[in-house]
């Protein structure tokens, strides 16, 4: 199903510095830009979760995290809370923010934007249950909208999702047999399911619809839904 791919970015950094303004004077005052030593993330205040793993080299227990850990219903769906990369671990070792941050491969870190927090889940730790449950956790200092009920939400529009695709396969099916037909009898039926079937169209370009609003989250230092 689409909308359990997670869409993963490779990056070799997740941070950048920022710059400040400084006045210089002399006999001609000046501005110029200067780096300034705090740190942000590239993304702005999104959540991130790097996923950290040689994929050339094999990592122990990749095959495990990628076909149960990735493929846990609540976990994919909860991805879309965040920004989802993947990092050599060697590029990971020398960013600013995720050194020293965890050993074992495969390994998740989960960023925290607005204290500039990582938390680390290796081994043992790399369950679906614990990594939903630290998904929700930094979600949850991020967005005013709590994670669990945002994807439950769209576990349910998946569910009517699927009702309508069998819905618009029964109909597509009907007018394959009504293809060669004539007379009126052929013709007023081929109306009835073109009329049906553009009814179905509708509601899941409308499913479609609640879907973008549903993750549309809004950052808790701000009243308006972000973009």
């Amino acid at each position: 199903m689409a909308e359990l791919n997670i869409r993963w970015q490779t990056v070799e950094t997740i941070t950048t510095k920022s710059t400040k303004d400084v006045v210089v004077t002399g006999e001609e005052s000046s501005t110029k830009k200067v780096e300034s030593k705090e740190l942000s993330l590239k993304w702005g205040k999104q959540p991130v979760i790097v996923y950290v793993c040689d994929e050339a080299a094999g990592c122990e227990g990749f095959d495990k995290l990628e076909e149960v850990v990735l493929k846990d219903e609540k976990v994919a769906l909860g991805m879309k809370g965040f920004k989802t990369v993947k990092m050599h671990p060697d590029h990971a070792e020398v960013d600013a923010l995720l050194a020293g941050k965890g050993k074992s491969l495969p390994r998740m870190l989960l960023v925290d934007p607005t204290k500039m927090k990582v938390k680390v889940l290796e081994k043992g730790k790399l369950k679906a249950s614990s990594l939903y449950s630290a998904m929700k956790q930094v979600s949850g200092k991020v967005y005013k909208e709590k994670l669990d009920k945002v994807v439950k939400s769209h576990i349910k529009l998946l569910t009517e999702q699927d009702q309508l695709v069998n819905a618009k396969k029964v109909l597509n099916d009907k007018a394959g047999r009504l293809a060669g037909e004539t007379g009126k009898s052929a013709e007023k039926d081929k109306e009835e399911l073109k009329k049906e079937s553009a009814e179905v169209d509708a509601k899941l370009a409308e499913l479609k619809k609640k879907v973008k609003e549903l993750w549309t989250l809004t950052p808790k230092a701000s009243k308006k839904k972000a973009a």
